[in-house]
């Protein structure tokens, strides 16, 4: 039994020193450098050439280690740049993969912003005011001239021309800026009215005629300011004296039809606004007409601007001086403005 035990104790004794051999080969100390550095060195004088094919590969990073130029180094970044993640197979396919879902919805509104500058009036009006110089000269330039000009018949320009062009060119800026102006505005009307015929009027042939019965109608565009008028008597009493505007239009219908013959130069009609009823003594306003080529009913109408004193009044008349009878249509109407004083 001993013979058989010595043998086989002989073969695990050389098994086990061949596996703390490995062991202690496999394994560093701690403290040894890694890698490229923990290759032993062969000492000095013992170095033998080996060629390529007897080197083992190295890996990117123990060759990145052991570059010593930055040119190296970055080219083999740049090379090892398009493996792994980075392949541009697998970011084609990642890409493809990826879709994208129906846009959300709008997002709540935003703050408002401040206020901005609040611009006066005074400076719009002359920004206005240059804009109009600015067109002014740009039309002038514009305009063609009228005729060749020759330079020794061109007269020398003079003082007073420009004194009378820079006046006249002030006088349409304030016309056209005067809406905008905020001075102060024309002055009030105070005297003032706009009346009507209540009912029809007949005159008879040869006769002088004052009209009376009037109203002020209730219409856009009507008015009456100020004491004076007299609806029944249709007399108009100035109440302060002055320059009045003053205004009668008649409706005229003929009361029978025209006879037939020759016109004779006394059928004609005289509208005439008088003062104190004195129509041959004071001035007045008068329109004449004749009724030769008038049809059953026409319009006569006669305006002016008459002086009055305070106290005095106008009305008016319809000189009938044709052989028939005439009848003034209701309607007609009479106005008066007092212009100033």
């Amino acid at each position: 039994m001993a013979p058989a035990r010595c043998p086989a104790r002989a073969l695990l004794l050389a098994y086990a020193s061949l596996l703390a051999a490995a062991v202690g080969l496999g394994s560093p100390e701690p403290g040894a450098p890694s890698g490229s550095r923990a290759r032993e060195e062969p000492p000095p004088g013992n170095e033998l050439p080996a060629g390529p094919a007897a080197r083992p590969p190295e890996s990117p990073v123990e060759r990145a280690h052991g570059l010593s130029d930055p040119r190296d180094a970055w080219m083999l970044f740049v090379r090892q740049s398009d493996k792994g993640v980075n392949s541009k197979r697998g970011s084609r396919s990642k890409a493809k993969k990826l879709k994208l879902g129906l846009p959300g919805p709008p997002g709540p509104p935003g703050p408002q912003g401040p206020p901005g500058p609040i611009t006066p009036p005074e400076v719009l009006l002359k920004e206005f005011q240059l804009l109009l110089k600015g067109a002014v000269r740009t039309r002038e330039c514009a305009e063609p001239e009228p005729g060749p000009r020759v330079p020794a018949a061109v007269p020398a320009a003079r003082p007073e021309d420009d004194r009378e062009a820079a006046a006249g060119g002030a006088g349409v800026l304030a016309l056209l800026a005067a809406p905008l102006d905020p001075g102060p505005r024309a002055p009030r009307v105070e005297a003032a009215f706009h009346c009507r015929l209540r009912r029809d009027a007949s005159v008879e042939r040869r006769a002088l005629h004052e009209l009376g019965l009037y109203y002020v109608p209730d219409a856009e565009g009507a008015f009456r300011r100020g004491p004076g008028l007299n609806l029944t008597s249709g007399q108009y009493t100035a109440p302060v004296a002055g320059f009045y505007a003053l205004a009668a239009t008649l409706h005229v219908a003929l009361a029978e039809p025209p006879r037939r013959g020759p016109p004779r130069p006394r059928d004609r009609l005289r509208l005439l606004i008088c003062l104190e009823s004195r129509c041959q003594h004071h001035a007045s306003l008068e329109a004449v007409t004749g009724l030769e080529g008038s049809s059953e009913l026409f319009t006569i109408s006669v305006n002016g601007v008459l002086y009055l004193q305070a106290g005095q009044y106008t009305s008016v008349f319809l000189d009938n001086a044709s052989g028939s009878a005439l009848t003034v249509r209701s309607g007609s109407h009479f106005s008066a403005v007092l212009l100033g004083v």
